[in-house]
């Protein structure tokens, strides 16, 4: 008869670390049996999978999209009844940001006026006639990848275009108009922000520096930023992921425009360690959300166990 273990969490990012170790903490105040797996284990843990010697009832993937040796094990999981955080197959239709610019637009979700060239060895020819539609400067980049790998900001001319399609043969190109934010108190309004299994935070965010400072209820309800919640609740039920975050941009027209689709992997290092990092309390909040949701998941699947609340509070409350 197969081990199961409430939460599984597979991880190889060196600056993961506190991240991981903070949630494994929250998850011991809950009780929930938790077992980390690491490049070191991670070999013998997908054989005892693969042996249907070990389940998880919930499990978290932060390995498997960076380090081919964790495939079989993620692989071995999908064929269970297990719940993952972010399963493989919504992961590989959410970070397709062609497909999901479609799909925002047909739930009503504001995005930039965009221009998705095919991939270019179907289609070679340059489709650039509504290029004036998107002014100057405008952005190019790849349909697939993540932390601004290939993305060009400030571009201007058909042969950057031609570069980006040429540089990513195997991948369509978006052509996106450039997005100002409006200004609030001296701050641009441009945000990040997290849905954690039915939990909602957000951030100030600056895309060009890279800095994350937190955003306050009061700020929330001062600027009447509210509906960025109702935003990416909307993405959740697109995507269905359960921890991502996106970035959204309140531009002079009152309009809360998404600007970075879906990232299913988001940056957790701790601010107290990296200028450029998260603040430490929205880290932690992060954590406190996992907990809850892999707790609420646990006690689903054991009917003898008192069942918590059905959905995590929100920060913005």
């Amino acid at each position: 008869m197969a081990v199961e273990i409430d939460f599984g969490i597979a991880w190889e990012w060196e600056h993961d670390e506190d991240f991981i170790t903070l949630l494994a903490r929250k998850c011991a105040d809950r009780r929930i049996n938790t077992s980390i797996i690491t490049h070191g284990n991670c070999k013998e843990i997908t054989q005892r999978v693969l042996a249907d010697e070990l389940t998880y009832t919930v499990f978290f993937d932060r390995a498997s999209d960076t380090n081919p040796d964790f495939l079989p094990l993620a692989d071995g999981i999908t064929h269970d009844q297990t719940l993952f955080i972010n399963h493989p197959a919504d992961v590989k239709k959410a970070i397709n940001k062609a497909a999901m610019h479609i799909e925002f637009l047909n739930n009503g979700i504001h995005v930039p006026y965009t221009i998705i060239l095919p991939v270019y060895e179907k289609d070679p020819t340059e489709q650039i006639l509504k290029l004036d539609a998107v002014g100057v400067p405008f952005i190019v980049k790849p349909a697939h990848g993540g932390g601004g790998v290939g993305v060009l900001l400030g571009a201007r001319t058909l042969a950057e275009v031609m570069m980006a399609r040429k540089d990513f043969l195997d991948d369509q190109i978006l052509i996106q108009e450039n997005i100002i934010p409006r200004i609030l108190e001296g701050k641009k309004a441009w945000f990040r922000v997290y849905y954690i299994g039915g939990a909602v935070t957000m951030c100030w965010w600056d895309p060009f520096i890279h800095v994350y400072e937190k955003l306050s209820p009061e700020e929330i309800s001062k600027w009447r930023l509210q509906e960025m919640e109702r935003v990416v609740r909307l993405i959740h039920d697109i995507s269905k992921l359960n921890f991502f975050s996106t970035e959204i941009a309140l531009t002079e027209s009152m309009k809360f425009v998404s600007v970075d689709y879906v990232n299913d992997q988001c940056d957790m290092r701790l601010k107290s360690k990296a200028e450029d990092a998260v603040p430490d309390d929205i880290v932690n909040f992060v954590c406190e959300s996992l907990a809850d949701f892999v707790e609420r998941t646990v006690a689903a699947r054991r009917p003898s166990l008192p069942l918590p609340p059905s959905e995590a509070p929100s920060i913005t409350a």
